[in-house]
């Protein structure tokens, strides 16, 4: 190889060099948006769950006070005066019923209020989660019973992982690979409701299981699924419980010697 090959093999290596580092400078920024916008929502929720406690002790005072109420009420109620009194009565326990009433009405004002902050709290709690996440679930238009998907690559031979959204996720992705041929990185991560540093790390252990497989250039390239992905899924289509044979080449076995 002459001196000129290796400053061009040089040249291009630099060139892979800068592009990397400027794709991790961009993931970088992204992870900092991404913890910037989860403490922010962090904090929403304190300051809803402040006020939710605040609703608490005014409910509870309304309740005091209506209380308080409702035994003057009885009070009045036994007490026997004359003509001229028993009407006075009559007014003050009109006053008192409507006081009462007023009372009343806050309260469910308060209970109603307390309801939608407790819903507001709820939806901030899974504020992480992809508003399209909902909606990709019922996209399944192959006949994959996704639930058995799931208990199926949760068992996979050498799978270890137990956190139980990613592994959903993880089967989603094999289920829109399955349904759609082939996809790219953007569109397979947008599908199944993850960012794209989530979406790297659930593609790379699907690839060390040999369940999908990455064609092309870097940045131009799909995804697809392969022999075992393909068997795999439709193992869940067809209802056939998995066999040990079909994973006999999927893992290597020195890699997992100790299961």
């Amino acid at each position: 190889m002459d001196i000129e090959a290796l400053k061009l093999k040089v040249e291009n290596q630099q060139i892979v060099i800068n592009e990397l580092t400027s794709e991790n400078e961009q993931l970088f920024q992204q992870f900092n948006h991404l913890m910037v916008r989860n403490g922010k929502l962090l904090k929403r929720i304190d300051d809803m769950q402040q006020i939710i406690d605040s609703m608490h002790l005014r409910i509870e005072e309304s309740q005091l006070i209506n209380d308080n109420m409702l035994k003057i009420n009885d009070g009045l109620r036994f007490n026997n005066y004359t003509t001229t009194v028993s009407s006075g009565k009559a007014v003050a326990e009109k006053d008192i019923t409507g006081a009462i009433d007023k009372l009343n009405r806050r309260i469910d004002e308060l209970h109603l209020r307390n309801d939608l902050l407790q819903q507001r709290t709820n939806i901030l709690s899974g504020g992480s989660e992809s508003p399209g996440l909902a909606k990709n679930d019922h996209e399944n238009h192959s006949g994959i019973d996704a639930e058995k998907l799931y208990d199926f690559w949760k068992n996979y031979p050498g799978q270890n992982g137990k956190n139980e959204p990613n592994l959903r996720k993880q089967s989603r992705m094999l289920i829109h690979l399955y349904e759609d041929k082939s996809l790219n990185a953007e569109t397979l991560f947008q599908k199944t409701g993850v960012n794209g540093v989530t979406g790297a790390r659930y593609v790379a252990v699907l690839k060390q299981f040999n369940l999908i497989e990455y064609k092309g250039a870097r940045k131009k390239g799909q995804y697809y699924i392969t022999k075992n992905g393909t068997e795999l899924t439709e193992q869940c289509r067809y209802g056939n419980p998995p066999v040990d044979e079909m994973y006999a080449d999927t893992v290597d076995p020195k890699m997992y010697s100790n299961n």
